[in-house]
């Protein structure tokens, strides 16, 4: 019988999610309701009338963190560094091609995703270290959970002494743990994760369970599996389940408990539940007889080329003789962090991975192209109100979860500029500095001190529809660090299609402040009300993402850590300026 290792972090969570601890609910959200800070949920501050000072962490001195070590090869009982597979399955001088003679590799495809490059993101390294240096008494718990999803790997074996990878094991370490755990998501860790209890509780937040047999689990019967074993001992095995979005949901569904500075824990909180979304949407058929999902891989993992071509390709460049296989996926993982790519580009050096600036510009293109096919865009109505315009927009959600989903210091809004036939800009909400940040058409910054409230009409330039998930603590303040998020004062995130507001998991994924708004759903309706706008204006919608909001950059500036510090460089020299999702245009009557 093959030894189980359950996460301890993982299984940890998944108690405490069958007993959501009334109690403590019931203290904590009262404190939260009845304490208040000025303009939560407000929006709309005003802006200040003196040109906008810079962001608090730009030239801030102080400690950097060191580059990262570079990458070398490592095994351990279970697992082995990408090094070890990339023996067969990276490209060769015809093998694992495209049709244009492009790398659609496993190894070639992944070494540059978010998956491979997890623990090495400066963005998570530097929200790591601040939750380590703000609850100082409870690194073993803030490893544990930071690590459980980031390094799975150096996660699984250290487990059995009931730690996890520390900070400074993954950004100085050199042991083979430590090695493993920059790997980030690799190769045997995915492929060792057994079908138990998938797309449960207890597999969310790092509940994977992976087997002491050394197993690794593919999409395809009737694996040649000798020459495998012998070349790395590790035995390939049909596994259906390694196709499925359960798999996916053992990290991308991340239930935390808010920990107070004593430790005192709070109720259950959805940091992030792109599964959930998914199980609500109609794209999810899972258990209906006769019908296929459409699955997380289908989108991240495509079996086609970039112009389309399906593929079908040996697995490997070795042994001989291997038989052609379909649906072939790459393994690019392209998803929504655009940012991560585009610090790669800036300093591949300091990440101490085997990834050139090419191979990080080229995640990045694969990553705002699939932006682009995640929402949809018009100008239903343009019609005359007086001397002014009235501009009906609408925002559909093409993706399979909600838009934006994952991590939630991430949003999307809407960019909407009318130009009279002179040149002069006579309306401008959505406009971004050099920072990344909200400002008027005068510069004026447009970021309130809280939050943007759900908005069904525009009428002013420094009110501004923005899509997203705002997570506020104990006291009612938008929580900047992960762990001292008690719920959602907003989630206006578009609805994918189908959306079933009674589904299982449904306490964990419910919009939060749109009640009040019939427009809004799987689509949204923004009506923009300008005061004055003469016939023949242009105008332009645009909507855009951004992977940070720069409050939440900002925040990490009050106590800066040597990982933010880090972070602000990276922020300097690859702006988190918007990425442009869809783009319309229209004329004013």
């Amino acid at each position: 019988m093959s030894a189980r290792f359950l996460p301890s972090a993982g299984a940890w969570f998944a108690r405490g999610a069958q007993d959501l601890r009334v109690r403590w609910a019931a203290v904590w959200v009262a404190s939260a309701c009845s304490t208040s800070e000025p303009g939560v949920g407000g929006g709309g501050d005003a802006p200040p009338n003196d040109p906008p000072a810079p962001p608090a962490w730009v030239d801030v001195a102080g400690e950097r963190l060191a580059p990262l070590p570079p990458h070398q090869h490592a095994t351990t009982t279970r697992f082995s560094t990408h090094d070890v597979c990339a023996q067969c399955h990276s490209a060769g001088d015809d093998a694992l091609r495209d049709e244009k003679g492009r790398d659609v590799s496993p190894v070639g495809t992944w070494k540059a995703s978010p998956m491979a490059l997890a623990a090495r993101d400066p963005y998570y390294l530097a929200v790591f270290a601040d939750e380590l240096a703000f609850r100082p008494n409870l690194n073993l718990t803030v490893e544990r959970t930071c690590t459980r999803c980031h390094a799975p790997e150096a996660s699984v074996e250290l487990e059995g002494e009931g730690i996890g990878p520390s900070f400074a094991t993954l950004t100085a370490g050199t042991s083979a743990e430590a090695h493993l755990a920059r790997e980030g998501v690799a190769c045997t860790g995915c492929h060792q994760i057994a079908d138990a209890e998938l797309g449960t509780f207890t597999s969310f937040t790092g509940g994977f369970v992976i087997e002491s047999e050394r197993v690794i689990y593919g999409p395809y019967q009737d694996p040649r599996g000798d020459f495998m074993r012998t070349v790395t001992n590790f035995t390939p095995t049909y596994g259906a389940h390694v196709s499925r979005s359960a798999l996916c949901a053992t990290c991308h569904t991340v239930i935390t408990r808010p920990r107070d500075a004593k430790g005192n824990v709070g109720p259950n909180f959805p940091e992030q539940a792109p599964y959930l979304e998914w199980a609500a949407s109609a794209y999810a058929t899972e258990g209906a007889p006769g019908e296929r999902s459409a699955e997380c891989q289908d989108c991240h993992m495509p079996s086609s080329s970039d112009d389309d071509v399906p593929l079908e390709l040996v697995i490997a460049k070795q042994p001989d003789g291997l038989p052609p296989r379909k649906p072939f996926r790459r393994h690019g993982f392209a998803g929504a962090n655009v940012a991560l790519s585009r610090f790669g580009a800036a300093d591949p050096s300091w990440f101490g991975a085997d990834v050139t600036k090419a191979e990080h510009e080229a995640q990045a293109r694969s990553s705002e192209a699939m932006l682009r096919a995640a929402a949809r865009l018009e100008a239903r109505e343009v019609r005359r109100d007086g001397d002014g315009l009235e501009v009906v927009v609408v925002v559909s959600n093409a993706s399979g979860h909600k838009f934006p989903t994952g991590y939630p210091s991430r949003r999307a809004f809407l960019h909407v500029a009318v130009t009279a036939p002179d040149g002069r800009v006579v309306f401008e909400s959505g406009k971004t500095d050099a920072y990344g940040r909200l400002v008027t058409s005068t510069g004026a910054i447009a970021e309130p001190k809280t939050f943007h409230p759900h908005l069904d009409v525009v009428d002013r330039e420094d009110r501004v529809q923005i899509y997203e998930s705002v997570p506020v603590d104990v006291q009612g303040k938008v929580a900047h660090r992960p762990l001292d998020a008690l719920r959602y004062a907003k989630d206006n995130r578009l609805l994918p299609v189908g959306f079933d507001r009674r589904s299982r998991f449904s306490a964990y994924i419910a919009p939060v402040g749109t009640d009040d708004d019939a427009n809004w759903g799987h689509e949204d309706a923004v009506t923009y009300k300008i005061a004055s706008a003469p016939a023949g204006s242009s105008i332009v919608v645009e909507l855009l993402f951004q992977t940070a909001r720069p409050s939440d950059v900002e925040a990490l500036a009050a106590k800066p850590t040597p990982a933010a510090r880090r972070l602000f460089d990276f922020a300097k020299a690859a702006p988190l300026t918007p990425v442009l999702v869809a783009r319309t245009e229209a004329r004013a009557p």
